[in-house]
């Protein structure tokens, strides 16, 4: 497409519906708040009888609390909140708190999921060969098999270390594309990239190619404009956003947001990476200066099992793909590897496999662990983990960004800086920009997908990643990961130490509301 149909394609788009949208979720979420301040109001006329109450309520909502299979930090959220607040936040715990709040929800989901799943391909000679080779990875690759996630050889994996490199890659494979591409990101934005892709996309439509593409309604938000969506679907593409808000607007509709990122293409390559389908993922734009984020492409038989993953999810949004349509073909690869694609939600929880994937991965180390992610924001397991793998020898660096996204989000990921700085964990900014890569890897295995270290990726959104036990592609791993750290500043605990008093204060305070970050 020329420039300047380009640019007369992004001259007519609109937003007007999703601002109308969003302004009137907004609205109904300032009554909600109104209307709880005063019902609280009120109550406190009768301060005799509502604290006779509230100390009934508080004693059958608190043992439940105190006894669910839920993250530490959320439990100590709420007792927070119901201590220091004792009638708005008895209300705000019964509007938002319960785990049972969105359990018929997530059981949908989870149902279209396991679905989908039923027709994962399990070969235990593979996983037997994988345990031959390395114990650690054979142990780490059961674990995933257990969850529901085989592990595939005949599989050919390539590594990018930087997002244009991937998007050029995503947007060659899909001009070959002949059956179908399936596509699912947290953000699709308007843009020289998107305009670049839909023209594509467009014309394989008319080719006969079945084109599906899924994004998140909380992530797309005035990024992917009305005019798009409603063109797309004029020309018969498929589009579905996941999770509507204003379906569950007064359930704190930033949660349970689809955050997984997958491109697969005729069923013979698939990605996966920090990458969304924006213009800033490929430094054509730099508001936190320059973005570095990674992602794989995976070629082979792997490919199958991360089309399920796409189909359990579309399926879960309304879409309607039978995954008997595109069964499994298996063409010989060379120099193939063996790799496991797997997914996380809060649909399966209290069972967390992304979470477990990182601490699988740390504490199967011999000599070291290396991370890259945009947030630091972990619960006490996690650091815990951190910090005993330091004091045990073992040399654990980690990459987090120079320049933030969200200034809220980096006093949070510097919250944790002290205790692990103290331990031996060495601590990276990366400083001409912004680090968007999602990785933890040690020296016989990695983790690459969508998954942040934070409770949001942990708990709170679905993801995917991809265990990857041997390879070259670890080794390119390792390599950008030593390139990376010459363009880093390492944090010492003396620097932290003298950080300035009011600066901790606000930690702190930020540390008891961390889990919702």
């Amino acid at each position: 497409m020329k420039k300047g149909k380009l640019r007369e394609k992004r001259g007519a788009r609109s937003y007007t519906k999703s601002i109308i949208r969003y302004s009137c979720i907004i609205l109904l979420l300032l009554v909600d708040l109104i209307l709880i301040c005063l019902a609280a109001y009120y109550l406190n006329q009768f301060a005799v009888v509502v604290y006779v109450i509230f100390v009934l309520l508080s004693f059958f909502i608190a043992i439940p609390l105190i006894a669910q299979e839920r993250n530490a930090a959320y439990k100590l959220y709420w007792l927070g909140v119901l201590l220091i607040f004792p009638i708005i936040g008895h209300i705000m715990y019964l509007l938002w708190g319960g785990m049972l709040l969105n359990k018929s929800t997530h059981m949908k989901i989870q149902s279209h999921i396991d679905r989908a799943n039923e027709y994962q391909i399990r070969n235990e000679d593979i996983l037997a060969e994988l345990k031959m080779r390395n114990a650690e990875n054979g142990k780490i690759s059961n674990f995933l098999l257990r969850q529901g996630f085989p592990a595939y050889d005949n599989t050919q994996v390539k590594y990018f270390e930087i997002g244009e490199k991937a998007i050029e890659d995503m947007i060659q494979q899909m001009e070959a594309a002949q059956s179908h591409i399936f596509m699912s990101f947290f953000i699709i934005a308007d843009g020289e990239i998107w305009d670049r892709m839909s023209e594509i996309l467009e014309r394989k439509k008319r080719q006969g190619v079945r084109v599906c593409i899924m994004y998140d309604d909380a992530g797309s938000v005035l990024q992917l404009s009305d005019s798009t969506v409603l063109h797309l679907k004029e020309i018969g593409i498929e589009i579905r956003n996941f999770n509507p808000v204003e379906r569950n607007y007064q359930r704190l509709f930033l949660n349970f947001r689809n955050h997984q990122k997958m491109l697969i293409i005729d069923g013979k390559h698939a990605y996966t990476g920090g990458i969304n389908i924006s213009d800033k993922y490929a430094n054509l734009v730099s508001p936190f200066g320059h973005w570095k984020d990674t992602g794989i492409r995976m070629s082979g038989d792997a490919v199958y099992s991360m089309q399920l993953l796409f189909i359990g999810m579309w399926n879960a949004a309304g879409g309607n793909i039978a995954p008997a349509e595109y069964p499994f073909v298996r063409e010989e690869i060379v120099k193939g590897i063996c790799c496991q694609p797997f997914s996380d939600g809060p649909s399966n929880n209290p069972n967390n496999p992304a979470m477990d994937m990182f601490m699988h991965v740390i504490m199967s180390a011999k000599e070291r662990v290396n991370i890259m992610t945009p947030y630091l924001i972990i619960d006490d397991a996690v650091r815990e983990i951190l910090m005993l793998a330091a004091k045990s020898g073992i040399e654990v660096r980690v990459i987090t960004p120079g320049i933030a996204d969200k200034k809220t989000v980096k006093l949070m990921t510097e919250s944790h800086y002290g205790p692990l700085l103290a331990a031996g964990v060495r601590i990276y900014e990366y400083t001409p920009g912004f680090v968007h890569a999602k990785l933890c890897s040690n020296e016989f295995c990695a983790v690459i997908g969508t998954i942040n270290m934070d409770f949001r990726s942990f708990f709170l959104h679905y993801e995917n990643g991809v265990f990857l036990p041997e390879g070259e592609v670890l080794n390119d791993i390792s390599m950008d990961f030593e390139a990376t750290l010459l363009q880093c500043r390492e944090v010492t605990y003396e620097e932290w130490k003298k950080c300035p008093f009011f600066k901790k204060v606000i930690q702190e305070l930020l540390y008891l509301v961390k889990c919702q970050f």
